[in-house]
This record gives structure tokens, C-alpha cells and sequence, in this order.
């Protein structure tokens, strides 16, 4: 309790004096948690590669679950309740909430007490932000996420929404102009886009418009039973049995997003992309792949 105390005071006085002293705000932001982005369909029931090494890395004794963006949020807990037990978990708390109206309940900053780590089922990202923006909750959990006493890990739509902005609709369309939406997202990491089940889902298309859009120059497409465990450096290990996806626009040189019609074909040119093996380390605030000894000494 007191450790987090002075985490909050440390971080409110680099918030306050940062123009005045030259404090380096991103050096105060270095005590964030882990942040744990899962492409979706991770296996929950034979070898649990990716569950199995948040348990190893977080080691929690109690997670809460977030079930909020699927219709089947019983069949969703239940599913990580076997696995995270099986894997030593203590306890895995449900956060069952369904409406905006429910979402700051104090039985859910209860169960946020008791907890060590969020994890952000699948789903609809839109359902869970139109549920979750701008409440105390959420509040409460970034709060705690950014003073680095509380890891998050998202799956799917989970980590899709983890980003701010959000990617959401344009499946198979993603190069026809106006189908990629965005929106506000939870605000975990900014300025990188997210997207899961990627490589599956043939979402290359749909993140490039995306970012063309929202005039972000990088984005990760997760596949899926693949994650990211990002590091308080920003520093993102591969984990999985697929690939992570890197896109990258500082060079392009050329697109018609802006002048064609809706529905009409996008065309651009010299894009970056960069595929990520499992056991790689890639280092988001450089954007570029680590090598072997460089990742492991800071690790």
C-alpha cells in the first residue's frame, strides 16, 4: 500500500513539473505494468503456452475477469477459470458487467481490490468500450495499470481495444475506403494501433487504411494463440505458435485515401512491414527488432 502511495505522488509531480524542471515525463510513465496482448484463440486447454507464461511472468494470486465484450460471458469465465487454476491461480474473479449502467458498481472496485491482474475477454471491442469509456472504473484500473501495480491482459477484441485509437469493422473490405472504422479505446498504450486474429483474418488491408486514417504510423497485427508481453520499456516479446505483424508509414510516399470515393479500391506506396517469429523482442519505442543479447540483458 505504501509502495503504491509513493508510485502515485512520484508520478503526480512528474505530471506537475515536467515543463518547469525538464523532467522527461516518458521516464516517469517507466513503472507502467504489463501489458499482455493476445491475437485471440489462444489455447486454453492443452498446453496453455501463452497462459503459462502470464502466470510465469505476472504471477498473480487473483485475476479479474472482464467478460464484458462476448454474449456469452458465463461460458467465457468458466473457460479461464479451469485454465488459470490449473495453472496455479489462487482464485479468477468475474466482473459481470453488461450495461453502462452496471459498470461502476462498488461490488466491481471490491473485486478490483482483490485483484492482481485484468484480463479482457473477447468479442465486440465496440460493445466494451461503449460499456466501459470514460467510467470510474476504468479510471481506476489505469490508474493502477500506469503506477504498475496492476498488469492487463487483453485477447482478442480485449486487445484490440487495449490501444487508443480502436480498430473496429472492415473484415475483407479493408481496402475499400470508408469500411475501417475507429474509435476512442481503452487508453492502455496510444499512439500504435492494434489488431488481432491477423494474419487468419487477412486484416493487412484493414490496419493499412487504418492508420492511413487515423494518421498513426505504427501499428502490431497479433495472430492468433500469439501474444505481445510489452514491458514497462516498451519493449514487446513474441510468445505463440504464429506471427506478429509490424506496419510502419513514416515512408510512404503515396496514397489516394484522401481523394478517392467510398467503396473505391486504396492504393499506397512504400508502406514498412515486418514480421515477428515467436521469441523475438522488438522494441516498440525504436520500431525495430532487438537482437538475441541486446533483448536478454535488459530482460
Amino acid at each position: 500500500m505504501v509502495r503504491s502511495l509513493l508510485s502515485l505522488y512520484f508520478l503526480y509531480f512528474c505530471i506537475l513539473f515536467e515543463s518547469r524542471f525538464k523532467i522527461d515525463l516518458e521516464s516517469c510513465m517507466r513503472k507502467r505494468s504489463h501489458l499482455i496482448l493476445i491475437g485471440g484463440a489462444e489455447d486454453k486447454t492443452g498446453s496453455k503456452l501463452i497462459l503459462k507464461k502470464i502466470v510465469r511472468t505476472v504471477r498473480p494470486k487473483n485475476i479479474a475477469l472482464i467478460p464484458t465484450a462476448t454474449g456469452y460471458p458465463r461460458d467465457m469465465y468458466e473457460g479461464y477459470y479451469d485454465a488459470f487454476r490449473s495453472l496455479g491461480v489462487e482464485d479468477v474473479l468475474m466482473m459481470d458487467i453488461r450495461y453502462r449502467d452496471e459498470v461502476d458498481r462498488e461490488e466491481h472496485f471490491r473485486t478490483l481490490d482483490r485483484s492482481d491482474m485484468i484480463f479482457i475477454g473477447g468479442g465486440d471491442q465496440v460493445k466494451l468500450l461503449d460499456i466501459f469509456a470514460h467510467s470510474r472504473l476504468l479510471g481506476e484500473i489505469k490508474r493502477r495499470f500506469f503506477s504498475g501495480t496492476l498488469p492487463v491482459a487483453g485477447t482478442s477484441a480485449g486487445a484490440a481495444a487495449a490501444c487508443s485509437p480502436m480498430i473496429y469493422d472492415g473484415d475483407y473490405r479493408g481496402f475499400e475506403r470508408g469500411e475501417v472504422k475507429g474509435t476512442e479505446g481503452l487508453g492502455f498504450i496510444e499512439g500504435v494501433a492494434i489488431d488481432t486474429h491477423f494474419l487468419q483474418r487477412e486484416r493487412i488491408p484493414r490496419l493499412t487504411q487504418f492508420v492511413l486514417k487515423e494518421k498513426i504510423s505504427k501499428a502490431i497485427g497479433i495472430d492468433e494463440d500469439t501474444a505481445i508481453f510489452i514491458g514497462s520499456d516498451l519493449r514487446a516479446k513474441v510468445v505463440g505458435s504464429n506471427m506478429v505483424t509490424v506496419l510502419n508509414t513514416d515512408k510512404v510516399n503515396y496514397s489516394d485515401l484522401n481523394s478517392i470515393n467510398d467503396r473505391a479500391l486504396l492504393t499506397v506506396n512504400n508502406m514498412r512491414v515486418g514480421f515477428l517469429s515467436p521469441g523475438n523482442t522488438f522494441s516498440i519505442k525504436r520500431w525495430s527488432v532487438l537482437k538475441p543479447w541486446a533483448a536478454v540483458k535488459k530482460n
